[in-house]
């Protein structure tokens, strides 16, 4: 019987230092291996997914967070077992990592829009095994069961954006969308006030994600998906009711150029 620890979860007691089990399935689990430095920089959040003992990683962050991620996944899994990396986009705070990972197992299959297969080399050196995803998604099957399910999410925020459905615990990893940027900079892995999470993701959403048609084709996409939990790469998570809550809410705001250019129409 699977369960889904990320539903009891609370910011009150959780460490962060730890690796952090969200699902729990006999031949599937899922963690957050994010790391929270009290840093300038934006924080990031990681995720991996085990099935049948074959390990994908999810947004493996900027080149100062391969190390500490990489000892998380050695604390519930293998890095060895790592097969996939999964890249929502192709800013450095996802894939600066990635060179670091490429020394490490350099036979990893790279999972990344298309558009940024010619623009990743800039990261390194290394022959990179991709597999791209076009812009009608990509499906890769799991051994024990399900699929991960990539999706094309274009100018949210990037032209080349990723999310990433695992249908066997029914998470959606959305990348920028969903990121949320409190001001007091504490960390936060899931949402205890939805008032005060409005208005840690309103600034962001605006600025960042591109024009509500977008918005309004990305979330068609989502509405034959059995949708359980929303993990984006920036700051809380959102289950239960504030999944709707969110898509409601993102479906409303003024984001975008439909934003910063409404006074001039």
């Amino acid at each position: 019987m699977p369960i889904s620890p990320l539903m009891s979860l609370s910011n009150k007691d959780t460490d962060y230092t730890q690796p952090i089990k969200l699902y729990d399935d006999v031949h599937h689990q899922i963690y957050w291996v994010g790391i929270y430095t009290g840093g300038e920089e934006i924080e990031c959040n990681s995720y991996l997914i085990v099935n049948g003992g074959e390990g994908f990683l999810l947004e493996p962050g900027g080149y100062d967070r391969f190390s500490p991620i990489l000892d998380k996944v050695n604390q519930v899994s293998s890095a060895e077992a790592i097969t996939h990396l999964f890249f929502s986009h192709q800013d450095p705070d996802v894939c600066a990592s990635l060179p670091s990972w490429l020394e490490f197992n350099p036979n990893l299959n790279v999972v990344v829009s298309h558009l940024w297969v010619r623009f990743l080399p800039h990261y390194m050196a290394y022959n990179v095994n991709y597999m791209p995803m076009r812009d009608d998604g990509l499906v890769i099957d799991l051994h024990q069961e399900g699929e991960i399910q990539c999706l094309a999410a274009p100018y949210l925020h990037s032209p080349g954006s990723m999310v990433v459905f695992d249908s066997a615990s029914g998470f959606l990893f959305t990348g920028d969308i969903g990121a949320s940027l409190y001001r007091d900079a504490k960390p936060r892995l899931v949402i205890d006030d939805w008032n005060a999470h409005v208005v840690a993701m309103k600034g962001f959403h605006q600025r960042y994600m591109s024009s509500n048609q977008a918005v309004t084709g990305f979330l068609e996409k989502l509405k034959d998906l059995e949708i359980k939990a929303i993990l984006p790469q920036h700051g809380a998570i959102f289950r239960g009711e504030e999944i709707e809550r969110y898509i409601d809410w993102i479906g409303h705001l003024p984001v975008g150029v439909d934003y910063l250019y409404a006074a001039e129409r």
